[in-house]
């Protein structure tokens, strides 16, 4: 049997793929790359560089590649190399009119929002890769409502709980839990959802109440602003944030709403953070002005020369003098 080789996103969404392929793939020599979106063309392209064999079958999940490396993935196809890519980003779409076995899809038929996570789990059930089981529906949909944000408009903070799992213990640890409680779902059928240990919950609970205090402390240094953005207007929130972008992201979006959408800047890794509350503001668009990208109610973008005259220089320095 042909090796197996995933290369995917380093947040909750891109690891969860790993969970899954780690589950259907028990019997098979496998192993995972998971990166930033910065890297992916770099690890791709070296790990291709690497091993000129075919007989690796290559998953690319929740990210996508340049057409450089798009163009390479081509070559190893038609040397009869499988690769496969499934993404749920709209910014992918490109991708999937030039070739076949790039799969993007942002939604269901439905209208329901996806996730890699989802779209991977179909594909393992589809395949017969995996079987399914009441518990490995409820954990790929809790990914799935986090990624989306779903799960704010349902208030479902296990959702919420589980990405905050996942920077709070290391990702071995993380990955060892999901497992092992997973693994028992396919052994006994009376598990029937995802469940957080007794130590991770009590984890949890510290945790929200340190991200609680945060958000009130960073709304006291929000600045809000009116900003040009290639010809169109917007009045924004900003403020400097290192930590738990999203939920404050959302928290000043709601609490303050008169702002279209917040921003959120971290300086130290320099990338900035855009949410909002509104359907009528596409942050993935606006993110992809500035060279960014993600999703129409949560994305980001690096912190450009152009990003930074707008939402710092001017907005931020301007309000300290």
């Amino acid at each position: 049997m042909n090796k197996i080789h995933l290369f995917s996103h380093n947040d909750l969404d891109g690891i969860s793929p790993a969970i899954l392929a780690k589950l259907a793939f028990k019997d098979r020599d496998f192993e995972a790359s998971c990166v930033g979106v910065k890297h992916i063309d770099q690890v791709v392209s070296e790990f291709l560089e690497a091993h000129e064999e075919t007989d690796i079958d290559l998953y690319i999940t929740d990210i996508s590649v340049n057409d450089e490396v798009a163009a390479l993935l081509q070559e190893r196809i038609e040397k009869g190399q499988k690769v496969t890519l499934l993404d749920h980003h709209a910014s992918a779409l490109p991708l999937a009119e030039k070739y076949e076995w790039a799969h993007i899809v942002p939604t269901y038929e439905d209208g329901t929002k996806t996730a890699a996570t989802t779209l991977f789990y179909d594909y393992l059930v589809e395949n017969d890769y995996l079987a399914k089981t009441a518990a490995l529906d409820d954990y790929v949909e809790l990914v799935r409502q986090f990624d989306t944000w779903d799960w704010f408009e349902k208030d479902n903070q296990r959702a919420k709980q589980l990405n905050n799992l996942y920077y709070l213990i290391s990702r071995d640890e993380f990955q060892d839990t999901i497992l092992e409680t997973l693994e028992a779902s396919l052994q006994d059928e009376s598990v029937t959802a995802f469940a957080f240990s007794e130590r991770h919950q009590i984890l949890l609970e510290v945790e929200e109440k340190k991200i609680e205090k945060y958000l009130h402390d960073k709304e006291k240094q929000l600045i809000k602003a009116s900003v040009n953005l290639h010809g169109t207007e917007y009045y924004v929130g900003v403020v400097f944030a290192e930590n738990y972008q999203s939920e404050l992201g959302n928290y000043l979006c709601l609490q303050h709403d008169d702002i279209n959408f917040s921003v959120l800047v971290d300086m130290g890794r320099q990338k900035m953070g855009l949410r909002t509350v509104k359907d009528e503001y596409n942050l993935s668009k606006i993110a992809g002005e500035l060279g960014g990208g993600g999703h129409p109610r949560a994305s980001g973008c690096s912190l450009t020369p152009e990003a930074f005259e707008l939402f710092v220089q001017n907005l931020l320095f301007k309000e300290a003098e």
